[in-house]
C-alpha cells in the first residue's frame, strides 16, 4: 500500500508476498479470472493446494482438489483443460483454487462479473456454503443483490471513501448509500427481498 499498516492475524503482513499470505491462510479470487489455462481443472486445483496453508504433498493435495471441486460443482469437469471452460465455470475454478489453498480468509474480487443469473445465483450458494464453513469472506462486489444476501456486515465506499458501514439492512436504508448507488428507497427494498 502507499500508506497503512496491513495486519493478518495479529502480525504486520504489509508487503507480504502472494506465497507467504497462501502460507498464512489467505487466498484470494481474482476480478479477471486467471486459471492456468493449459492445465486441466484438477491440476489447477492441485496447484492452490500444493501452495496453501497446509503444505500438501502432491498425492493429498489431488485429495482435497477433488473435495473442493465437487464443493464447487466442478467434479464434472476434472479432465478439462481451463482454457476450455466458459467465464462461469472459470470463476468456479478460480472459488475452488483458492479453497484449495484452506485459507482462513478469503478475499473475494467482484466474483459476479460477468455471470448471468443463473451463473450468479449458483455463486452466491457458495458463498453461503464458504461462510457455513466458517471461513471469513471479503467480498468487493456490484451485484448488490447478491452482497444484501450473503452479508453480515458491509462497508461501502463512493470514489475510494467510506460512506457507509453496518448491516445489510442498515446499508440498504442509509440515504447516501441510496444516493450513490441505488437512487431509490423502493429499489433498497426490492434489494433486501422486500417486494
Amino acid at each position: 500500500p502507499n500508506e497503512g499498516r496491513v495486519r493478518f492475524l495479529g502480525e504486520d503482513v504489509t508487503g507480504s508476498k502472494t506465497y507467504t499470505m497462501a502460507k498464512r491462510g489467505l487466498a484470494r479470487t481474482h476480478q479477471i479470472v486467471q486459471p492456468l489455462e493449459e492445465l486441466t481443472v484438477r491440476e489447477n486445483v492441485v496447484a492452490g493446494a500444493c501452495f496453501g496453508r497446509e503444505n500438501h504433498s502432491l498425492n493429498s493435495a489431488y485429495g482435497v482438489a477433488d473435495e473442493v471441486m465437487e464443493f464447487v460443482g466442478l467434479d464434472n469437469r476434472v479432465d478439462q483443460l481451463a482454457a476450455s471452460l466458459n467465464v462461469g465455470q472459470k470463476k468456479r475454478l478460480e472459488m475452488a483454487r483458492a479453497l484449495a489453498a484452506r485459507p482462513y480468509l478469503l478475499l473475494l474480487d467482484e466474483v459476479l462479473a460477468g455471470l448471468n443469473p443463473s451463473e450468479i445465483a449458483g455463486m452466491v450458494e457458495i458463498v453461503k456454503k464458504i461462510r457455513a464453513k466458517g471461513i471469513t469472506i471479503i467480498m468487493i462486489e456490484h451485484v448488490m443483490k447478491a452482497v444484501m444476501n450473503v452479508s453480515d456486515r458491509m462497508i461501502v465506499l463512493d470514489y475510494g471513501q467510506q460512506i457507509a458501514e453496518g448491516t445489510p439492512e442498515e446499508i440498504a436504508n442509509n440515504p447516501q448509500v441510496i444516493e450513490a448507488y441505488l437512487g431509490d428507497p423502493e429499489l433498497a427494498k426490492r434489494l433486501m427481498g422486500e417486494d
